[in-house]
């Protein structure tokens, strides 16, 4: 009997603590929304992008949020091998933007922006330390991969993770101002394809679940890439629009906070995926074994 009880119970605590991963995922992203809007509403004016507000008071909300974005994504299973793939880097890219400043953003009068000390802008010893941390728990999951005998796309997906890591890795010992330089850029647009890549791979497996899941996944991943293109068009048709890469990442921001809220829904009561091979609830663990939300 005392068995039972603790086996509900560890249930339980196992599902609430992925909830709240869950949860603490959209109020970070408001967070970091809620101090960009605070900034621009004090300073009269918007910046051309989220990672501009790195130069500004809104500095250690934008910087916290993010890493702590990152942490979440990376701690988070996903549902199979290539999605939490796909949440480790994104997670780790994360970082990577928050602790790699981009430069000081137009649009608004130089007095207006707050002043950071300039070692702030040095960001070689924390993606140093962050690329050495990646190193060992990218290769750490790998080789765990490996040793589990797992499946061929398991290994791959994994080995995927360890080589975002260690191509910016092996740049620091190349070229570190170059990397440097460049890798908020380009760790920024590969977080937006990580997302993308997520939710359309979502899409596609809630097909097995629910065709209403499914088409809800899909129209966000349609609105993500449309809202992509429609805005580097006019971009492209309007050059004089400082502020399009911010309406860009404000919108795939919002669009995947409404994912994530879409899937916290869906899997609010859910101790396993839900895939066709495993359909099971709370009420049907498998092999007498504690079911495990996902």
């Amino acid at each position: 009997m005392d068995s039972q009880v603790m086996s509900v119970a560890e249930r339980r605590a196992v599902r609430s603590t992925y909830r709240s991963l869950r949860l603490g995922v959209v109020a970070l992203i408001a967070l970091l929304v809620s101090a960009v809007v605070t900034e621009a509403t004090r300073a009269g004016c918007w910046l051309d992008s989220l990672s501009a507000y790195y130069w500004t008071g809104a500095h250690d909300a934008v910087v916290g949020a993010l890493c702590a974005v990152g942490a979440l994504l990376v701690a988070y299973t996903g549902t199979d091998d290539v999605e939490d793939a796909l949440l480790d880097a994104a997670g780790f890219l994360a970082f990577v933007v928050a602790l790699t400043p981009t430069e000081r953003g137009t649009g608004c009068p130089v007095a207006a922006a707050a002043e950071v000390p300039a070692a702030l802008a040095d960001a070689r010893t924390g993606l140093s330390a962050l690329v050495l941390v990646g190193l060992l728990v990218a290769g750490a999951r790998a080789a765990a991969a490996l040793r589990a005998g797992r499946t061929g796309t398991a290994v791959l997906a994994r080995v995927g993770v360890l080589l975002v890591v260690v191509v910016p890795a092996v740049g620091l010992l190349v070229a570190p101002d170059l990397v440097v330089a460049g890798a908020h850029a380009v760790a920024a647009v590969l977080l937006f394809v990580a997302v993308v890549g997520v939710v359309v791979l979502r899409a596609f497996a809630a097909r097995a679940v629910s065709s209403r899941w499914a088409i809800a996944y899909s129209l966000l991943g349609a609105a993500m890439l449309l809202t992509l293109a429609a805005v580097v068009a006019l971009h492209a048709a309007v050059p004089t629009w400082a502020q399009a890469v911010l309406v860009l990442e404000t919108a795939l921001v919002g669009l995947f906070a409404g994912y994530w809220v879409l899937q916290t829904v869906e899997l609010w009561g859910v101790d396993v995926p839900r895939t066709p091979r495993a359909r099971l609830t709370t009420s049907e663990p498998a092999e007498g074994r504690p079911a495990v939300p996902r």
